[in-house]
């Protein structure tokens, strides 16, 4: 896929990978939680485990009059990533067209097509394509295997990028 990248750039593995999915910004505890839950998964089926983000973060496309604190560039993101045991970070490019992209699309193309996903593991909330009308319940009627994990909290609340951004943490 032209419009995306990968680190290190010989992703994706023909193998497939197991992939963890979200904005990652400030790869906080909550984000920790679920690249150790992939990791366990990724370990027990021999397989790599990546990262598949977004870039720039959706909110700047979506609510561009509204500014958004970045806790992370992307190459601090990617390190980050990296650091917290990763095999390889997908960037995909977030844009109008993105936007527009059916969930079932999303699974199809980025997913099966270009990842060679074995299974995915995402937070309770994350939402993906058009309309954000994809739910972890669709990767699975897709042919994927997706754990979801709830939330991390503390006694201020969820654990957030959001709430790091607020300085509630």
């Amino acid at each position: 896929m032209p419009w995306a990248r990968t680190y290190p750039a010989t992703l994706p593995l023909m193998q497939g990978c197991v992939a963890v999915l979200g904005n990652f910004d400030g790869v906080h505890a909550g984000h920790l939680a679920l690249i150790a839950k992939a990791k366990t998964q990724a370990e027990a089926l021999g397989l790599p485990l990546v990262a598949l983000t977004f870039w720039p973060h959706p909110r700047t496309v979506l609510n561009p009059n509204q500014p958004l604190h970045l806790l992370q560039t992307l190459p601090e993101r990617i390190a980050s990533l990296h650091a917290a045991g990763l095999e390889g970070v997908a960037v995909v490019p977030f844009n109008a067209s993105r936007m527009g992209q059916s969930a079932e699309g999303f699974v199809a193309n980025i997913l099966h097509h270009w990842l060679q996903a074995k299974a995915v593991v995402v937070g309770e909330n994350f939402r993906f394509g058009h309309k954000a009308q994809g739910t972890p319940m669709l990767i699975e009627s897709l042919g994927i295997p997706c754990t979801t994990l709830p939330l991390v909290s503390d006694a201020g609340g969820v654990l957030s990028s959001s709430r790091l951004r607020r300085g509630s943490v």
